[in-house]
């Protein structure tokens, strides 16, 4: 398949041998000229879960690597596998991946830890624990920020004697090896729906976080709870990881869009270059099961201007990864 080096949005992807790309709920990191994509690959007709890696030199066109996890071996009695985030510890040498991990004994999410010293695996299973001891927890990514490795996770309460799930968003930090969860360093914001039947006010109903860092100022990004339809993505900032955040907002849209051009946010990344950095919205636009539009992944560039992120839509666009700048005509 020939190589463009523009993203197309609104489209069905294909990966570099013309096969359909299935990789929604992931994360993303580069390697030198590299950038590797983990995603799961689920749909109706599409059991079990798989684990995919795709590569890229432009986040335009990608080589779909190999399936690193799925279904089998160790990996064989979980009921679900989902969010899987990468990390890369240079200590140990080793990639990690953390997932959502759901077996038929726990019917909720624990957290899985998947370990390779090759990102293309084979991966271990080399630990399995919920989030926090007694509580369950639902969407989930990882930030690292040098030597320190985070997981990003909504949390499940018991109120009352009642289970409530996806009732707020919390902060852990992880290990030194990054295999097993250390301390909580935060859990909160508000539940942004006002709506006391659904989970206690001071908590919110928010799913599929991820976390950047731009200067001094962390910016968390969130969806609604709304399935997998798609929803206006949400954000707060703060100086450190452990708070005090700034209450949720709408991320500013150009043009004006109420869901995120149709999409439910996934992550964003920040492309380095040379002159400067772009920073790079992923969003999962799941029509597989909504029917609503086309294409399944959606990439747009998400700038910070005074403090505040801006999502612009591009039907075509592409970034220099070199230089880091967005070429939009």
């Amino acid at each position: 398949m020939a190589q463009s080096g523009i993203i197309r949005n609104g489209v069905v992807w294909r990966d570099t041998s013309g096969n359909e790309i299935w990789c929604n709920g992931g994360h993303m990191i580069r390697e030198g000229d590299t950038f590797y994509w983990v995603g799961y690959d689920t749909g109706p007709g599409r059991w079990p879960w798989k684990i995919h890696l795709y590569s890229s030199k432009n986040l335009a066109d990608w080589k779909f690597e190999r399936t690193i996890i799925q279904r089998s071996g160790k990996f064989g009695d979980i009921n679900w596998a989902g969010r899987p985030g990468i990390l890369y510890n240079a200590a140990t040498k080793k990639y990690v991946i953390l997932f959502e991990h759901n077996s038929p004994q726990y019917q909720r999410h624990r957290i899985g830890f998947a370990a390779a010293d090759r990102i293309d695996g084979p991966y271990e299973l080399v630990n399995v624990q919920p989030a926090e001891p007694g509580r369950s927890s639902g969407d989930q990514s990882v930030y690292q920020e040098g030597d320190k490795g985070y997981l990003v996770v909504t949390m499940d309460s018991d109120v009352g004697g009642r289970k409530y799930l996806n009732t707020s968003l919390a902060i852990f930090e992880l290990s030194a090896d990054f295999q097993r969860i250390e301390r909580k360093i935060f859990e909160g914001f508000e539940n942004v729906s006002g709506d006391r039947r659904v989970v206690p006010r001071d908590q919110s109903s928010r799913e599929a976080s991820h976390i950047i860092k731009v200067g001094g100022t962390y910016y968390w990004f969130t969806s609604a709870l709304v399935g997998w339809n798609s929803s206006a993505t949400m954000w707060a900032s703060a100086t450190d990881l452990a708070g005090p955040w700034t209450h949720l907002r709408p991320v500013r849209t150009i043009p004006p869009s109420n869901d995120s051009y149709n999409t439910q946010h996934d992550f964003v990344i920040p492309i380095v270059g040379s002159e400067t950095t772009t920073y790079l919205y992923a969003g999962d636009r799941y029509s597989q099961y909504t029917k609503v539009g086309t294409g399944r992944n959606i990439f747009l560039p998400l700038t910070i201007e005074d403090g505040e992120p801006t999502l612009r839509w591009y039907e075509q666009w592409r970034i220099d990864v070199a230089t880091g700048r967005t070429i939009t005509e």
